[in-house]
């Protein structure tokens, strides 16, 4: 329920925030907040654990179709992208951990694997361009490091999280490199 709260939180800030640096910083770190948690609202909503409709770029695009939400968009871009990371690395990819499609069902642990690299990937990277797309300079800097501070927040408690910071920190290595 707090995915909806600070999806809230962050579509009031979008509407009716004003057009100021600090609405934009704040509506793009309420929607990461949101993002964070929103995947796991399938359950809630009885669409199956993992559901591809929410563990996936959908969210974000759909805020994509108005203007006014797109710093909403690389919001849930980076908190859903958060959370795929995290889930790249569960117990077992089985039975409770793949992937669900509608009317479908399970997809199995590679294609699971597959959809979580390619959707975590999408929304990730979609969020950065979205967001640049928004601001710059200090604004970009603050709004950046105030997601990453969530995103580290969220991995260093999430099951598979620690795995994914490293990951990560290969990943950035490597790209310095």
């Amino acid at each position: 329920m707090a995915a909806l709260m600070f999806l809230l939180i962050a579509v009031l800030l979008a509407f009716e925030g004003g057009g100021g640096p600090w609405v934009l910083i704040a509506t793009v770190v309420s929607a990461t907040a949101a993002g964070i948690t929103l995947p796991d609202l399938d359950s809630r909503l009885r669409l199956g654990h993992r559901s591809a409709l929410l563990h996936g770029v959908l969210p974000p695009f759909v805020a994509l179709l108005d203007q006014r939400t797109w710093a909403i968009a690389a919001g849930l871009g980076f908190g859903i992208g958060f959370h795929l990371v995290a889930d790249l690395f569960p117990g077992q990819m089985r039975g409770f951990a793949t992937i669900k499609l509608p009317l479908w069902g399970s997809i199995g642990a590679g294609l699971s694997y597959l959809w979580i690299i390619a959707n975590g990937a999408g929304t990730l990277l979609g969020g950065i361009v979205v967001l640049t797309s928004l601001a710059d300079g200090s604004v970009l800097a603050i709004a950046l490091a105030a997601v990453g501070v969530m995103g580290v927040a969220y991995l260093l408690r999430a099951e598979g999280g620690l795995w994914a910071l490293m990951m990560f920190a290969i990943l950035g290595w490597l790209a310095s490199r």
